[in-house]
C-alpha cells in the first residue's frame, strides 16, 4: 500500500513538473516567424529563443495587439547577457504573458550592442544643443530682468521629454533609466526669474563698466549657470553602460493558436420563493436543467471572474405557488430562470437569479395568465462542454 502511495505521489509530482515547464518557441530572424511557421502558444507561458551575434548585450520583445501599432505594448521583456557570457549565440526571454486563443498580434525585436567613446560624445553633444537652443528660445534678456516664457514646472517637462527623444534609440546595461532633472534645475529657473539685472555692477565690482554690458554679461553668466546644471545631470545617464540599437524585427500580425470555448451543462435542484417572510415563507423546488456560461477565461482571469458565469435554464416540472395554484412558464410552459452561477467546487455551481413564472387566475370571472418574476436559488453539478477546434499539436 505504502508503495501504491509512492507512486502516485510520484506520478503526480512529474505531472505538476511537466505541465510548469514553459514551452521554447524559436524565432527565426530570417525567415521572420516562430517554430517553423506554427502559431504560438494559446493561454500558456513560453520561452522566446534565437540567434544573436556576441557582440549584442541585450535584446528586448514587445507585443501589440494585431492593428494596433499606436497603443501602448501589452507586454514587454528582455533578455541582457551576463559578465561571464560573453560568447553566447543565443538569446532565452521568457514571455511571462498569456496571448488569447484564436487571436492574432504584432512583435518587435530590438537588438543592442555596446556604444564606444565616440558615440558617447555624439549623443552628448547632441542632446546639449537642443538643451541649448531651448534654454535660449524660452529665455529673453530685458533692460532690467530675464523674460521666461515658460512656468519652471512646464520647463523642466519640456527638458525632460528633449533627455527621452534623445536616448530614444540608447539603453543601458544596468537597467539605469533617466529621472529627469532635479529640483536644483527648477530652483535655478525660479532663481533666473527673479534675477535683478541692474545690480550687474554689484556681481562684476566695476563701476566704470557700460551698463548694457554689464548687465548682458551678468545675463549670459545665470543662463550658463542653468546650461551647465543640465549637463552635470545629463552626465551620468550618458557615462552609464551605454547601450545602441543594431537593428529591430517587426512580425505582424501572427496567429495564436486555435483555442476551444466552454459552455457547461447544468443538473440541479433549486427553489423558488414565492411571498411571505422568514416565518410565513411560501416556497416551492425542483430538479432543473441549465447552462453556464463562464465571465472570463480561466487561464487570463483571476479565479473569481472564471469561476462566475451567466446561467439559464429551465425547471423540470411546473410548481404550486402560495395558492396551491399551478405554476409554469411563459412560452415554454415550465418555469425557467436566468441568473448568476459560481463555481464552489470542481463540479458543483451555485446558482443565484430570478424566475419566470406564469400562473392562471380568476379575475372577474375571467381567467388570465399572470406572469411573475420571482427570486431563486440552486445547487447543481455540471459538466464541460468544449466548443470549437482544439490546441494544435506543434509536434
Amino acid at each position: 500500500m505504502t508503495r501504491l502511495i509512492l507512486i502516485i505521489t510520484s506520478l503526480l509530482c512529474y505531472s505538476w513538473v511537466a505541465n510548469a515547464q514553459y514551452e521554447t518557441v524559436l524565432f527565426d530572424y530570417e525567415r521572420n516567424y516562430f517554430n517553423q511557421g506554427q502559431p504560438l502558444p494559446a493561454e500558456s507561458y513560453f520561452i522566446l529563443s534565437g540567434q544573436i551575434d556576441t557582440d549584442i548585450q541585450l535584446v528586448e520583445a514587445i507585443v501589440y495587439r494585431a492593428q494596433k501599432k499606436d497603443e501602448k505594448p501589452l507586454y514587454q521583456a528582455s533578455w541582457k547577457r551576463r559578465f561571464n557570457n560573453q560568447e553566447g549565440e543565443t538569446f532565452e526571454i521568457p514571455m511571462n504573458y498569456k496571448l488569447r486563443g484564436n487571436n492574432n498580434y504584432n512583435l518587435y525585436f530590438k537588438t543592442y550592442r555596446r556604444s564606444n567613446d565616440q558615440e558617447k560624445d555624439w549623443l552628448f553633444e547632441n542632446i546639449t544643443t537642443s538643451l541649448n537652443n531651448y534654454v535660449d528660445g524660452v529665455i529673453a534678456v530685458d533692460k532690467r530682468r530675464l523674460d521666461i516664457t515658460q512656468p519652471a514646472g512646464s520647463m523642466i517637462q519640456d527638458l525632460n521629454d528633449i533627455v527621452i527623444q534623445g536616448t530614444t534609440f540608447y539603453r543601458n546595461k544596468i537597467s539605469y533609466d533617466f529621472p529627469g532633472f532635479s529640483d536644483i534645475i527648477k530652483n535655478k529657473i525660479k532663481q533666473l526669474n527673479k534675477a535683478n539685472l541692474t545690480k550687474a555692477w554689484i556681481v562684476f565690482g566695476d563701476r566704470n563698466q557700460k551698463k548694457y554690458d554689464a548687465q548682458r554679461k551678468y545675463a549670459d553668466q545665470l543662463i550658463e549657470e542653468l546650461k551647465n546644471a543640465l549637463y552635470a545631470e545629463l552626465k551620468p545617464l550618458i557615462n552609464a553602460e551605454l547601450l545602441v540599437l543594431v537593428d529591430s524585427k517587426e512580425v505582424e500580425d501572427y496567429p495564436v493558436e486555435k483555442t476551444r470555448n466552454i459552455i457547461s451543462i447544468n443538473a440541479g435542484y433549486g427553489g423558488v420563493h414565492f411571498a411571505g417572510g422568514l416565518n410565513n415563507l411560501t416556497y416551492d423546488s425542483g430538479f432543473y436543467l441549465g447552462l453556464s456560461i463562464p465571465l472570463a477565461n480561466s487561464a487570463l482571469s483571476n479565479p473569481f471572474w472564471s469561476n462566475t458565469s451567466v446561467s439559464i435554464g429551465a425547471f423540470v416540472k411546473n410548481m404550486q405557488d402560495e395558492n396551491e395554484i399551478e405554476v409554469t412558464g411563459p412560452i415554454f410552459r415550465r418555469p425557467y430562470f436566468v441568473g448568476l452561477g459560481y463555481k464552489a467546487f470542481q463540479f458543483v455551481r451555485i446558482n443565484a437569479g430570478v424566475t419566470m413564472i406564469e400562473a392562471k387566475r380568476e379575475t372577474f370571472q375571467f381567467n388570465i395568465n399572470e406572469v411573475r418574476v420571482r427570486p431563486f436559488v440552486g445547487v447543481s453539478a455540471e459538466l464541460n462542454l468544449w466548443l470549437g477546434l482544439g490546441r494544435r499539436n506543434n509536434n
